[in-house]
């Protein structure tokens, strides 16, 4: 009799290898942890296949549960951990104040004597576990998925997911409790990537995933790690679109340096989505691939539902199959607008009794008449995208556009998004190929008015009370709720009474929260102050009295109503950009100046405090919204704090810095060129001494470079000159720090170093020499390509491979570029780039601490690119030949 695979496995044995996999040290043990349990369950699937062909063998069943963020055709759970917390209380009965209760609900907080747990899971286990049986029931991964199915049902109420996880618990045991709620959260906490995961599944896992999105798909096509298949966008399979880079007003300039011709489209607030038709059967598919034909509202033909009944009257009769890349949109019905998602309902869940209806808004055509677009011109596309289907109002549109050829007509359409109260803009090149999952680099780019500093009003609100956070964050307070004044009737009085208005997490880095809680440590109470209001909802896990607190400037999208806080507003997509210790705890915002922001009774008030002009293109003051305070009480500065110059180095040197990196942030590198006294620009100009590019790849750090007009240094220049022990001279450039220089710098430094960076006066060394032979053995590699270096072996070595010629085919970047293993790899033939490009295939590194390097390739989209620790090269130059790399490799 036929079985399936799911039947055979209990649920422990896969706990088992997630607790093994959590507790080693270093991705590659923990990927070879699951590699071992994911090659059993392939070899007890083979043979249960020799033996009832007719079974299910899918790892499918097994793979969702370790991977369960990536789970599409369930519906949500809708439990998090507050809400778990109070399910487990009544599951057992605890009663609402009783410790057990407590320590469930306040699973964030550190318990007092205790070793700190790391999350809820570990927590349930600790309240839970003497309650459960203390042997395992054989329970199935079957049978846990029918458990989950059974809570996701969309008419399972509390009380039936309570009864569910009653009958769960009687089979097992605490240990496979943890493990369960890991899986219900979707956090599994194991340390290693989802991309690690799936190669360990399969080697194309991961890019069938960029072009499906669907986990059984990739569990059916690749249940064979030998089978080799081709991916690509399919109908009815939900792809990664293609997305927008982010652009400030003042970098726009730079889109039109080549006569670029882009089309100008509105920004839709709504849910990103893909419609796919064929024959008349229609899917919906989120951003985050998650199906919603069968909702209400959309339907899967004419007749069972809304939007794809407009659809089918509408389609054009000759259009018998498409994909289409849009917004799904909210339109009030009675007042014939767009909602926004910071309205209260959602576009995917909207029924015939809601009041708004679902509207398409379609942007792409990615699909048309089975024939694939993505190569072609983006002027085309829309061609094409016009004579799909008849718009109708509040239903279905195609997204309105304009061409534009400079930056005068694209402010003007800015102006005019404003003016609407829009999200911001979309450009696309008119030419534009379709690149799904790309961001930079692809022609798309979406501004906004907060993206630049003198458009937006930002706020100053004080610290009221914080939240305690998780994982790495547990018993740290990780987000604040910030709060306004009430106003006072004399200038001179301070005021009396705080309103909570938002809580905010976003935009504070590790080292600024370490500060606050070193600061607030002996401040913080479990009650809340007589003199605050706080939100209706949710409650700060404590508190500070506001004498003894700062205030933060805080940037948001815009402000909404809302019934959650005291003045009737809040703020949404907070942000903290500055922490103002030129001011006093007495005079942040007040509510009344909060108010004064509202232009209209919408729902919605936008923060643009005025429209951009040209002159933003250059540069702007940052203003933001700032009590003013009797000047025998304090005199304000509006001017951020001076930094008190440590050094005289760079007295008089005017720099420019464009971006920094993930390690070294914009704001660090001014700040510690201020301290040796550097004037700081935020646009280059003829008097800049320097421009400091941290990432070149980006639209203003490539224009800076290929300008040739400044002297461009990289980050090793910064490092040099600020850490070098004689601080009393600074000294000329080196050739090697310059990403472009001026013909002035350019012919000075022509008359100390030859091209290979050997300078005809200071005698070489160690350091200089390796560099010089890095430069000429770079200048050589451009005369040969590898196949003539092949035959050159061949003839040298009587027709053979040559034996120095190992890495021959492999073009490496080191992260460490003192690396002494790097200088075998070169001996050995190997290719060496100075820079992350393109033409790298492998990365070396000396430890697993690679985040930085790999946040580089996910930026740049390069994830053919193999991470290697360099013992990998030291035991192939020790055996003389190439060794297997899968234990050298890093999983990113």
């Amino acid at each position: 009799m036929a079985t399936s695979l799911d039947v055979k496995i209990e649920f422990k044995q896969l706990c088992d290898t997630l607790e093994n996999a959590i507790k080693v040290q270093g991705i590659e043990k923990k990927g070879q942890i699951l590699e071992t349990f994911i090659d059993n369950c392939r070899k007890i699937g083979n043979k249960l296949k020799t033996e009832y062909p007719e079974s299910d063998v899918s790892l499918y069943p097994i793979l969702r549960l370790i991977l369960p963020d990536l789970e599409r055709e369930r519906g949500p759970h809708n439990l998090k951990q507050v809400s778990l917390a109070r399910l487990y209380a009544r599951v057992y009965g605890f009663v609402k104040n009783s410790d057990n209760y407590k320590k469930l609900e306040n699973y964030r907080e550190p318990m007092p004597g205790k070793f700190m747990r790391n999350d809820f899971a570990d927590r349930a286990y600790q309240v839970l576990d003497k309650r459960l049986p203390k042997t395992s029931t054989g329970f199935t991964i079957a049978q846990m998925n029918i458990f989950l199915d059974d809570i996701s049902k969309k008419d399972a109420t509390m009380s039936q997911k309570i009864e569910t996880f009653r009958v769960l618990f009687r089979h097992i045991t605490g240990f496979e409790m943890k493990w369960v709620t890991r899986i219900v959260l979707k956090d599994l906490r194991l340390g290693i990537g989802t991309k690690r995961i799936l190669h360990i599944y399969h080697q194309d896992a991961n890019e069938k995933f960029l072009v499906t999105n669907d986990l059984r798909e990739i569990c059916n096509q690749l249940h064979d790690p030998n089978t080799k298949i081709k991916c690509g966008i399919q109908i009815f399979s939900h792809f990664k679109p293609m997305l927008l880079e982010r652009c400030d007003i003042k970098n726009i300039e730079k889109l039109f340096r080549d006569n670029g011709l882009y089309y100008v489209q509105t920004k839709y607030d709504g849910e990103r989505s893909q419609l796919h038709m064929k024959d008349g059967k229609f899917k919906y598919f989120t951003r985050r691939g998650y199906d919603i034909t069968k909702n209400s509202g959309y339907g899967e033909t004419g007749s069972s539902g809304f939007l794809t009944s407009v659809f089918t009257r509408r389609l054009n009769p000759n259009c018998h199959s498409f994909i289409l890349d849009g917004e799904l949109m909210g339109w009030h019905k009675e007042k014939r607008t767009f909602g926004t998602k910071g309205m209260n309902f959602d576009v995917k869940n909207l029924s015939e009794s809601s009041h708004h209806q679902p509207c398409f808004v379609a942007f792409d055509v990615i699909l048309h008449n089975d024939i694939l677009l993505v190569d072609k011109p983006y002027k085309d596309r829309l061609k094409l995208l016009d004579d799909i289907f008849t718009a109708e109002e509040g239903s279905l549109l195609v997204c309105p556009f304009s061409l534009i050829s400079n930056r005068e007509e694209l402010i003007e359409a800015f102006n005019e998004c404003l003016r609407n109260d829009e999200e911001g803009l979309v450009i696309k090149k008119y030419d534009m190929k379709y690149k799904p999952n790309v961001r930079d680099g692809g022609g798309c780019y979406k501004i906004k008015a907060e993206y630049s500093d003198s458009l937006i009003q930002d706020i100053d609100l004080i610290i009221l009370g914080g939240y305690y956070g998780e994982g790495k964050y547990t018993g740290i307070i990780k987000s604040f709720m910030m709060g306004v004044a009430a106003p006072t009737s004399n200038e001179e009085e301070n005021p009396s009474r705080f309103f909570a208005v938002v809580s905010v997490s976003s935009g504070i880095s590790d080292k600024m929260l370490h500060d606050l809680q070193t600061k607030f440590a002996s401040h913080w109470t479990k009650e809340c102050p007589e003199n605050i209001t706080g939100p209706r909802g949710k409650q700060p896990d404590v508190w500070i009295h506001p004498k003894d607190s700062i205030i933060l400037t805080i940037r948001a999208t815009e402000m909404i109503r809302s019934n959650e806080y005291p003045i009737g507003y809040s703020l949404r997509f907070p942000r903290v950009v500055n922490i103002r210790k030129d001011k006093p705890w007495y005079s942040p915002c007040t509510s009344s100046e909060l108010l004064l922001l509202v232009k209209n009774k919408g729902m919605i008030q936008k923060l643009t405090k005025r429209e951009a002009t040209l002159s933003d293109v250059d540069d702007a003051p940052i203003l933001k919204l700032q009590r003013t305070v009797s000047r025998n009480k304090l005199i304000e500065h509006v001017f951020p704090e001076r930094i008190v110059p440590l050094t005289r180095l760079l007295d008089g040197k005017e720099i420019c810095v464009i971006n920094g990196t993930d390690e070294l942030a914009k704001e660090q590198i001014e700040e510690t060129l201020q301290q040796h006294s550097a004037r700081i620009v935020q646009n280059p100009m003829n008097t800049t001494f320097c421009v400091i590019v941290g990432n070149n790849r980006t639209i203003r750090g490539k224009e800076v470079i290929n300008s040739g007009k400044y002297d461009v240094v990289t980050l090793d220049w910064f490092k040099r000159v600020t850490n070098q022990s004689d601080l009393s001279s600074l000294g000329d450039f080196l050739p090697w720090e310059l990403l472009c220089s001026r013909d002035i710098t350019k012919r000075r430094l022509e008359a100390n170093y030859d091209e290979y960076y050997d300078n005809f006066i200071v005698n070489a060394d160690e350091e200089t020499l390796k560099r010089s032979f890095d430069k000429i053995a770079n200048s050589l590699a451009d005369q040969f390509t590898v196949e003539q270096r092949k035959e050159m072996d061949k003839e040298l070595f009587n027709g053979n491979a040559s034996p120095y010629s190992l890495f021959r085919d492999i073009i490496g970047f080191f992260e460490n570029q003192s690396c002494c293993t790097k200088f075998k790899f070169r001996f050995m033939s190997g290719t060496i780039k100075d820079n992350i490009d393109n033409s790298v295939s492998h990365i070396f590194v000396e430890d697993d601490k690679s985040n930085n390097i790999v946040e580089n390739l996910k930026v740049h989209n390069l994830t053919s690119v193999k991470i290697v620790k360099c013992k990998w090269i030291e035991e192939c130059f020790r055996n003389g030949r190439i060794c297997d790399i899968t234990d050298y490799l890093i999983d990113y």
